[in-house]
């Protein structure tokens, strides 16, 4: 089975004036790296993923509907007064009443991450009626990682250790609890004895092509990747996931 992943980020600013997109982004970037290194699945953002453009909530959630995702985390990091507190701590939720439902199970399967990623106060699942969260038509979860006006939390925020393992403690979580298999030089080699693929396999290997070429793993630019014949697919997908595992 094919999972996909909607990834989305948005902006406020800490009292210093911090972006708080800058910090989604090295978690969400982190998430992403982490699951390249699953099985069946494929992550998109629908954030603009140079920060410049503030995407509007509709176009996120109308985008991740028409992808198809089935999936949705909503990377976030908290406000209060938009003045330093000594609140803190991390949350997730889900939509107005989803606690028991589908979308339940997941943010009790991810928030244990949250947590342990962040050190900071457990603040619980809750629940809300954000757009993200009510537009979405699949399983979907928003996180809030600590208060970026929070006297305690911004040192977890500064850190870039802490936010990179954010992100890969919740992609391992995400993993266990939809049963992906992680890629072994083992089911590397058994991928590369197949000569043809389906219509699902020739989206994931050119979605981890372009991802190569977005992460500096390819010197080519691979502006052509829709025309690659099966055999150019596997190849060039093989070749993104050794440099990937090369890399951990």
């Amino acid at each position: 089975m094919l999972a996909t992943l909607a990834l989305e980020s948005s902006g406020k600013r800490t009292p210093d004036g911090e972006y708080e997109w800058d910090f989604n982004n090295k978690v969400a970037k982190a998430f992403a790296n982490e699951l390249a290194l699953y099985q069946g699945v494929t992550t998109k953002r629908f954030d603009d993923p140079t920060g410049k453009r503030d995407v509007p909530l509709k176009e996120r959630t109308d985008g991740a509907n028409e992808w198809g995702a089935d999936y949705y985390i909503s990377f976030h990091h908290n406000a209060n007064t938009a003045s330093w507190g000594n609140w803190t701590g991390v949350e997730t939720y889900v939509y107005l009443g989803n606690r028991t439902t589908e979308s339940g199970k997941l943010a009790e399967a991810i928030h244990p991450a949250v947590v342990e990623a962040y050190g900071l106060r457990d603040r619980g699942i809750k629940e809300a009626d954000f757009h993200i969260l009510r537009e979405t038509k699949m399983q979907s979860i928003l996180i809030e990682g600590g208060f970026m006006d929070s006297t305690i939390d911004i040192h977890k925020l500064r850190d870039d250790q802490v936010l990179a393992n954010a992100g890969k403690l919740i992609a391992q979580a995400f993993a266990k609890y939809v049963g992906l298999t992680r890629i072994t030089f083992e089911n590397v080699k058994e991928v590369s004895k197949v000569e043809f693929l389906n219509s699902t396999g020739r989206k994931m290997a050119k979605e981890m092509i372009r991802r190569g070429v977005e992460e500096n793993l390819f010197i080519k630019k691979h502006e052509n990747v829709d025309e690659y014949n099966d055999r150019e697919l596997i190849s060039y997908a093989l070749a993104y996931v050794n440099r990937k595992l090369k890399n951990k």
